[in-house]
C-alpha cells in the first residue's frame, strides 16, 4: 500500500475504520491491511467480518490463511457462491456471532451440506438462497423442504428470509415448527397456493411484511385465511381487477402495497376507478401504494387517478419516464401516494 494512501487511512478514528471493513470481504480485508501496523493489527481482531466462499475463484483455503490471523467470533456474515465442497471445519468454527448467511446460485444438495455443519444453537437472523438457474435435478419443493422442514430447527431465530426458486413450483411442505421471530420474507418464483396462505396464517404468526414475486392463477378460493398480522406487501400482477381482488381480501391490515403490473394487455391494466373500489373496501388502513409499470404504459391512465375527492385527497403522484424508441413519447413509469415504497431489506444483502 502507498505510504500517502496508509497515511490517510491512519488519520481515520478506530469507530470508521471498523465501519468500512464490515463492507470489505474478509480476504480482501486481511490481504490489504494485516501487517500495515500495530493499531491495524489490533482493529482487525475486533472487526465484524464477512467470509466469501466461490468455488470460481482460487483463494477458498480460509482454514490455512485467513483463520490463524481471527477469532471464530468475529464472523458476522458468510457468503456461498456457486458448488462447492463445503470446508465444515469453519464452518463448525462458527459461534453465536454469526448473524448473516448467503447461498448464492447453489443447489439443494450444497445447501443441505451446509446446514448440517452450522451448529443448531446458532442465533441466525438473515439467511438469503437463491438456486442455480441451470440445476436440472430439481424437486419442486426440495428447497422449501429443507428449509422449513429437514433443517427447520437451525432457523427458529430467523427475522429475515430470502428464497429465489430456480423455477416455478405450486408445492408447499407440511410444516410444523413455528418462526415466531420472523418478521421479512421474500419468495420468488411461487404460486398463491392454500398451502403457502396456511403457513403465513399458523407458521410464521409475527412476519410483518411478505414480498413475493410468482403466479395467481392457482388462487381461485372465493375466501381463506385472513392474515392481519401482515402489514406489508410486494408482489407482482399481471391478471384481472377480479384476481387482485382475491388476494388483497386476504390482507386487511395492509399500511403499505407495492404491485409491479407487468401485463402487456391494456385490458388487464387496473385503473384508478378500480383501485379505488379495491382500497375502500378492503384496505383501509392504506398509507402507501405504488403502482410500478416497469418499462412503461401510455399516460392515458393518469386521468382516472385524479378523478373525485377520494384521489385528490391521497396526493397521488406520478413518475414519467421517456419512450427509448420514440425520444419524444413519455410512458407512466409509477403512480403512488403517500412515499414510493418497495421491499428492500435484502438489497445491501443480496448485493
Amino acid at each position: 500500500m502507498y505510504p500517502t494512501v496508509l497515511n490517510r487511512i491512519e488519520s481515520f478514528s478506530n469507530e470508521l475504520l471498523l465501519d468500512i471493513f464490515e463492507y470489505l470481504d474478509a480476504f480482501d480485508l486481511y490481504q490489504a491491511f494485516y501487517g500495515l501496523n500495530y493499531r491495524i493489527n489490533n482493529l482487525l481482531q475486533s472487526a465484524q467480518l464477512h467470509i466469501v466462499y466461490d468455488s470460481l475463484q482460487e483463494r477458498n483455503s480460509i482454514r490455512h490463511t485467513l483463520l490463524p490471523c481471527m477469532k471464530s467470533s468475529q464472523i458476522r456474515m458468510v457468503s456461498f457462491y456457486n458448488d462447492l465442497n463445503i470446508d465444515s471445519q469453519f464452518l463448525s468454527s462458527t459461534n453465536e456471532n454469526l448473524r448473516l448467511v448467503r447461498l448464492h446460485e447453489i443447489n439443494p444438495q450444497s445447501t443441505n451440506a451446509t446446514f448440517q455443519h452450522i451448529p443448531a444453537s446458532n442465533q441466525i437472523k438473515c439467511l438469503s438462497i437463491r438456486e442455480r438457474r441451470d440445476y436440472t435435478k430439481r424437486n419442486n419443493s426440495c428447497f422449501l423442504n429443507i428449509v422449513f422442514v429437514d433443517q427447520a430447527h437451525r432457523f427458529k431465530c430467523l427475522v429475515n428470509l430470502s428464497l429465489s426458486l430456480a423455477g416455478f413450483t405450486a408445492v408447499f411442505p407440511t410444516v410444523s415448527i413455528r418462526f415466531l421471530e420472523l418478521r421479512r420474507f421474500s419468495i420468488s418464483n411461487y404460486y398463491w397456493t392454500i398451502d403457502f396462505l396456511g403457513f403465513l396464517q399458523n407458521n410464521v404468526p409475527n412476519l410483518k411484511s411478505l414480498h413475493f414475486i410468482g403466479n395467481n392463477r392457482l388462487l381461485t378460493m372465493s375466501s381463506g385465511p385472513v392474515l392481519k398480522h401482515i402489514t406489508e406487501l410486494h408482489m407482482n400482477h399481471s391478471g384481472s381487477s377480479a384476481n387482485l381482488q382475491t388476494i388483497l381480501s386476504l390482507f386487511p391490515c395492509l399500511c403499505r402495497l407495492h404491485l409491479d403490473q407487468s401485463s402487456s394487455r391494456r385490458s388487464e391494466i387496473i385503473n384508478g376507478v378500480q383501485w379505488q373500489m379495491l382500497i375502500e373496501s378492503y384496505l383501509p388502513h392504506l398509507k402507501q401504494l405504488t403502482i410500478d409499470f416497469g418499462e412503461g404504459i401510455d399516460e392515458d391512465i393518469v386521468q382516472t387517478f385524479y378523478t373525485g375527492e377520494f384521489w385528490i385527497a391521497k396526493k397521488v403522484m406520478v413518475k414519467m419516464i421517456v419512450n427509448k424508441s420514440q425520444f419524444r413519447y413519455r410512458l407512466v413509469k409509477l403512480i403512488y401516494f403517500g412515499h414510493p415504497w418497495h421491499f428492500k431489506y435484502f438489497h445491501n444483502f443480496n448485493s
